[in-house]
C-alpha cells in the first residue's frame, strides 16, 4: 500500500471503518524519527510545528489470539480523564512479530492528545478488520517514553475501546474555499457540553484533513447517543451539524466545515 494510504488509515468507532485521522502525519515506520513528522513536499519547517517535542513514545510486545501481531498499521487513542477522546498517532507504524514503537501527540501538538491522567489505547488493522487492545497505558508525560505490551482479540475487537462517533473532512474559512490553517482548533458539542476536541495537524496544511472523535455516553454521560451535534472552530460556530450515532458508518462520517 502507498504512502499516501499510510497516511489517511485509521479507526472509527469500534474499528469498522476508515478514515483520514493521520493524514500528513509521518510515514516513517520509525517513530523515534522527528524529522518524518512533516511529510515530503509540505512547506512547513520542522520548527514551525510546536509540541514535536512533547511526543511520547510507546514500545513494547503485542499479542492477537496469544499469538505475535503482526500488522502493517498501528495507531492510538487518547483517553482523557474528562472523558474526551482523540485520534493521536504521530505516525502510523508496522507491527512486526510483535514489536513495536509508536509516537504519540501530545495536547501541545494536538488538542485532546497526551496530558497528565489520560490513558492510550492501541488499535491495530488486521486482515479487514480494526481490533483495539485489551488494556490501556497512562500517559507517561510530555517527551516520556514508556513499554506497553498489550494484547488484542478477534474474537472481541473492541477491547477497551467505547462507543464514538468519528468525523473527518476538510477546514474552510466562510468563502468556503479558503483552507484554515494547521493549529485551528476543532470542538463538537451537544447542547453545552463540549463531546470532542482535536487541531489541525500543523504537517497537514497540503492535505487538510481534521480527525474528530465525538464522545458517547459511555465516557460523558451527556454526550447523548443520536443528539445534534455543533461543531466550532477556535471557537466560532459552523454551518454543519452531525449526529452522535456512535457508529459512524462504513467509512466514518466525512463532513467539511465551514465557518458561518
Amino acid at each position: 500500500m502507498d504512502a499516501m494510504r499510510r497516511h489517511v488509515l485509521a479507526p472509527v468507532a469500534l474499528g469498522l471503518a476508515v478514515v483520514a485521522a493521520a493524514a500528513g502525519a509521518a510515514c516513517a515506520d520509525d517513530g523515534d524519527d522527528e524529522d518524518a513528522a512533516v511529510p515530503s513536499g509540505t512547506t512547513v519547517e520542522r520548527t514551525a510545528v510546536p509540541g514535536l517535542d512533547a511526543r511520547a513514545t510507546l514500545r513494547g510486545r503485542l499479542t492477537l489470539d496469544g499469538a505475535p501481531l503482526v500488522s502493517e498499521f498501528l495507531g492510538a487513542r487518547v483517553i482523557r480523564d474528562d472523558g474526551l477522546v482523540a485520534a493521536c498517532q504521530a505516525a502510523i507504524p508496522a507491527v512486526i512479530d510483535g514489536e513495536y514503537s509508536i509516537p504519540v501527540s501530545a495536547d501541545v501538538e494536538v488538542r485532546g492528545c497526551g496530558a497528565p491522567g489520560a490513558e492510550v489505547l492501541l488499535w491495530a488493522y488486521v486482515g479487514d478488520t480494526y481490533v483495539y487492545s485489551n488494556e490501556t497505558v497512562e500517559w507517561p508525560g510530555d517527551g516520556g517514553s514508556a513499554t506497553f505490551d498489550a494484547t488484542f482479540s478477534s474474537a472481541a475487537p473492541e477491547g477497551a475501546s467505547t462507543r464514538v462517533t468519528e468525523v473527518k473532512g476538510l477546514l474552510y474559512e466562510r468563502d468556503g474555499t479558503t483552507p484554515l490553517p494547521g493549529g485551528t482548533v476543532v470542538e463538537a458539542y451537544i447542547a453545552d457540553t463540549r463531546c470532542g476536541i482535536t487541531s489541525l495537524r500543523y504537517a497537514d496544511v497540503t492535505e487538510g484533513y481534521y480527525t474528530l472523535i465525538i464522545a458517547g455516553p459511555d465516557t460523558l454521560r451527556t454526550c447523548s447517543e443520536l443528539a445534534t451535534v455543533t461543531f466550532r472552530l477556535n471557537g466560532e460556530p459552523v454551518v454543519e451539524t452531525a449526529v452522535n450515532d456512535l457508529g459512524g458508518g462504513s467509512r466514518g462520517h466525512e463532513i467539511n466545515l465551514t465557518l458561518r
